[in-house]
């Protein structure tokens, strides 16, 4: 199986214009390769020189290709992304960002810029390398200048025209795998005896079907994704909030774009400071109309936690919670229309949990309330005490009521018993209909689900059985001695996607989902 890469990289722009005079348009880079450390953000400042009297609008593509290994398959994965640029006349300096790996390997990069000006034009500069590596010493960046000038784009469109580019790739990907299922097919045959060869030909037929299948499924995905992020990159109001987060000094360093149609969908582009600090836009597109863009930066989320530093109540239950031994371990923000919530999340030395959560519109603080550990597990304490004493009511009955009554109880206990063993099958159900949601695209309701159906079986896997909350989940499972860390991610990914703090990924959903059903087929650990 190919491995699911983690790093998503793409292009972001900061444009710092200077001064200078008149003619085409020049892209020039310092350096033909590139080393970073494994982890360390990728930077590589592009030079562009527009020696015009006007500032010209193109389209920016750019091709990033990755040399992919998995056992004895070995094949190329390319990505293809275009934008939106103005170039200032004189010269500018274009940041592009190509993320970060958590891995060694290499990035081969070219860049062509479309714009007509007097007749459709491009400049086209590639064979950009970029190496990740592990060590200091492996870096071996050295000054070695390209530069690539502006032609006409009749004699050059077929390969440098972002679109036609998509083509192209689009087949080298339908050939690559074809090589990868040729390459599986012969390994299947050279372990194969004449007999199971001959029964299995009709098989090699249908796989030659569902490789045909593939490739449309791939090139329709793939064009579906491209048209999509051209209509975002050419939408006003989209523009208007990237120019803003670039003015902030913000690089746009990923966009993830889930499309339904080619002009219908939801995505999330996200920016970061050379200083660390984040910010993204999400937004939401239907029949190529923006219904809703929300940009969240750090200076937003700063002057909100100055304005809430300022509340009385938040003081005083930020003091309660100081002088109790509890430390701030994290915080979550989540946007809906002019309503802004805030849950800051506490520890102690005990891993008791507290949380503070405060709720901002338009710009003021409305509400503040302090839910400790305890407060969040009132109802089951009440219940008990419920059940105690209903427990207690029947044994006085049955004292007068002989022995037929205790009969009675002990046959009322049995089914408890029988519900409690059902607690596998119960988690099913809630797997199955995240699954359904998700399909329904409702996504939200999709990850609640499923972290739902993983708290419940782990609770009554481990003896909790009880709901409990995600942070006293991780928690219990840590003394335990559980290897809880996929469990934590999967109740992270859920309440961040919940939260509308990540947008819904296909991939990540499926893993999620994996890790669930794993968890509950694995019957060879205990059950308290």
């Amino acid at each position: 199986m190919i491995r699911k890469y983690i790093a998503f990289f793409s292009l972001f722009l900061l444009l710092t214009p200077v001064a200078y005079a008149e003619g085409n348009i020049i892209f020039s880079v310092p350096q033909k390769d590139y080393y970073f450390l494994v982890g360390e953000q990728a930077y590589i400042p592009l030079n562009i020189t527009n020696s015009g009297n006007n500032d010209i609008n193109g389209i920016l593509g750019y091709t990033i290709t990755q040399e992919i290994n998995s056992g004895s398959v070995h094949f190329s994965s390319s990505n293809s992304k275009s934008t939106s640029l103005q170039v200032n006349k004189g010269n500018s300096t274009v940041n592009l960002g190509f993320g970060s790996s958590d891995k060694p390997e290499t990035l081969n990069v070219s860049l062509n810029f479309n714009y007509d000006d007097n007749g459709s034009k491009v400049v086209n500069l590639g064979d950009i390398a970029i190496h990740f590596v592990e060590n200091e010493s492996d870096k071996q960046n050295q000054a070695n200048p390209m530069q690539s000038s502006s032609q006409e784009a009749s004699s050059t469109q077929q390969t440098t025209d972002p679109f036609a580019q998509q083509e192209q790739q689009i087949t080298q990907q339908e050939q690559q795998m074809q090589q990868m299922m040729q390459q599986m097919a012969n390994q299947q045959s050279s372990a194969q005896t004449p007999q199971q060869a001959a029964q299995n030909n009709q098989p090699d037929q249908d796989t030659s079907a569902l490789k045909d299948q593939m490739q449309k499924q791939v090139q329709q995905q793939q064009e579906t994704q491209q048209q999509f992020q051209k209509q975002i990159a050419i939408n006003q109001d989209f523009q208007k909030a990237n120019q803003k987060l670039s003015d902030l000094g913000y690089n746009l360093t990923s966009m993830n774009a889930n499309p339904s149609s080619n002009n219908t969908g939801t995505f999330t582009a996200s920016y970061d400071k050379q200083n660390g600090d984040k910010a993204s836009i999400q937004g939401e597109m239907n029949n190529g109309t923006m219904k809703s863009l929300q940009t969240d930066t750090a200076e937003d989320k700063q002057k909100m936690r100055n304005l809430l530093s300022q509340n009385k109540d938040f003081q005083k239950y930020q003091k309660q919670l100081q002088d109790d031994g509890f430390n701030e371990v994290n915080s979550t923000f989540s946007q809906e229309n002019n309503t802004t919530a805030l849950q800051i999340q506490y520890e102690n030395a005990k891993n008791e949990t507290a949380q503070i959560n405060a709720r901002f519109e338009n710009g003021s603080v409305e509400h503040v309330e302090l839910v400790r550990e305890q407060e969040r597990n009132l109802y089951p304490i009440y219940l008990i005490g419920i059940l105690i004493a209903l427990v207690l009511a029947y044994l006085v009955y049955n004292k007068y009521s002989g022995k037929k009554g205790q009969n009675t109880l002990v046959e009322e206990k049995i089914p408890l018993q029988e519900e409690n063993c059902d607690f596998r099958e119960e988690a099913g159900k809630l797997v199955e209909k995240s699954i359904s949601l998700y399909e329904e695209k409702q996504f939200k309701e999709a990850y609640g689900t499923a972290a739902q159906a993983l708290r419940l079986y782990l609770s009554y896997k481990y003896g909790l059985k009880k709901e409990v909350t995600n942070s006293e989940l991780i928690n219990y499972l840590k003394n335990k001695g559980v290897e809880y860390e996929k469990f934590d991610r999967c109740l992270q990914l859920s309440s961040l996607v919940e939260f509308a703090k990540h947008m819904p990924d296909d991939g990540e959903f499926e893993e999620m989902i994996e890790i669930i059903k794993n968890a509950m087929e694995d019957e060879n650990d205990y059950t308290d």
